[in-house]
């Protein structure tokens, strides 16, 4: 896949973390394909969701909060607005009762130490790590640069 098809793909897809599509078509991206099914990179994956050093809800915005990875949104729950929460219980509920392995098609910007955000799916896939389901875990990650102009999280992941 390369940068074009990932903006076909992805951008009406409803990607919901921040990310400027036009800046990212001129970033000189390319794209990674990367299939798994470890819970261990499921879970080590970043999201858009933060904490702060208090252990209360975090914001990109402030330097001092922390991005969560998959595995620890779990012991963050209680922080959350309701909504949030309810929509990762319903996944998760669903997961559990599935006869077949969860598919996850999930799109990704890496980050140093060979890690990535999660643009879009964090619900699911935080619902996924959650239920203990056997999961099949399809990742489209960007390589560009670590511009909080492409996406405003990289600022936390120089």
């Amino acid at each position: 896949m390369d940068i074009g098809e990932f903006i076909t793909v992805f951008k009406d897809g409803g990607v919901r973390a921040w990310l400027d599509w036009d800046a990212l078509e001129g970033a000189g991206c390319a794209v990674r394909e990367r299939f798994s099914r470890s819970p261990d990179v499921l879970g080590g994956l970043f999201t858009v969701w933060y904490q702060t050093a208090d252990g209360t809800d975090g914001d990109w915005r402030n330097p001092g909060d922390r991005p969560l990875r998959v595995a620890e949104c779990a012991d963050a729950m209680d922080i959350w607005p309701a909504d949030r929460r309810d929509r990762i219980h319903g996944f998760a509920d669903a997961f559990r009762g599935e006869d077949r392995p969860v598919q996850l098609v999930l799109p990704a910007y890496a980050v140093g130490g060979g890690g990535a955000v999660l643009l879009d799916g964090t619900h699911r896939a935080v619902a996924a790590h959650l239920s203990g389901a056997d999961v099949r875990i399809m990742l489209y990650v960007l390589d560009g640069p670590l511009d909080p102009r492409v996406l405003p999280d990289l600022g936390h992941h120089r």
